[in-house]
């Protein structure tokens, strides 16, 4: 389940509006969203589906997502997790157990969504697709070099009201996740203790302190 709560934090990163023409605006898109979320929050529900080579070992999962500027709360059927800038609380329903975490630099860009999406910035050209499409602008962000571990990171928003419609990710190793954002809501009330676990509402829970 933790790989899967690693793939989800690396979705959510990419609520823009778009409304570019050229490639050099696809990469402002990203610029301007990570502005957005330096004062705004936002909630969205998701769906992901992750799967190995050839959709082998298909897995999917859904919930909801609340993210501001380098916090973030994750909600799915059997685990939850909050981020509060510095301390990570990755709570599992079935163990009633928390493992708390300081994440490193290098550990908040596998999992930290502003942080996925400025490492993916510095080693990705990022264009619009040639692909076309009635409803959703396309875009797609290709690795510089050969030794990246991706393929390509295709996104789709909806040209009606400039959300996020979905997020694909190739890996080189077969791997692919398939995001998709729905009841998306922009500025959103929320205070701080929305990215902070609160001990007092898991009974008997099981604190595992890893820091």
């Amino acid at each position: 389940m933790n790989k899967y709560i690693l793939s989800i934090a690396l979705f959510i990163n990419s609520i823009l509006v778009v409304s570019a023409q050229n490639n050099a605006d696809a990469e402002r898109l990203i610029n301007n969203f990570m502005n957005s979320i330096k004062t705004e929050a936002i909630r969205t529900g998701f769906s992901l589906k992750i799967s190995e080579k050839n959709g082998v070992n298909s897995q999917q999962v859904s919930g909801t997502f609340i993210l501001k500027n380098n916090q973030f709360y994750l909600e799915m059927e059997d685990a939850r997790v909050w981020f509060d800038g510095k301390t990570q609380w990755a709570y599992m329903k079935e163990s009633n157990e928390v493992s708390i975490t300081e994440p490193t630099e290098q550990e908040l860009a596998e999992t930290n969504p502003a942080s996925i999406l400025s490492a993916f910035k510095k080693v990705s050209k990022i264009q619009f697709s040639k692909a076309k499409s009635d409803k959703n602008h396309i875009v797609v962000m290709a690795p510089k070099t050969k030794n990246a571990t991706f393929n390509k990171v295709e996104v789709q928003f909806s040209k009606a009201t400039g959300n996020l419609s979905s997020i694909f990710i190739q890996q080189k190793n077969g791997m692919t996740n398939h995001l998709s954002l729905f009841n998306y809501q922009k500025k959103v009330a929320v205070s701080q203790n929305t990215f902070i676990f609160d001990k007092s509402k898991f009974k008997g829970v099981m604190i595992n302190d890893l820091r």
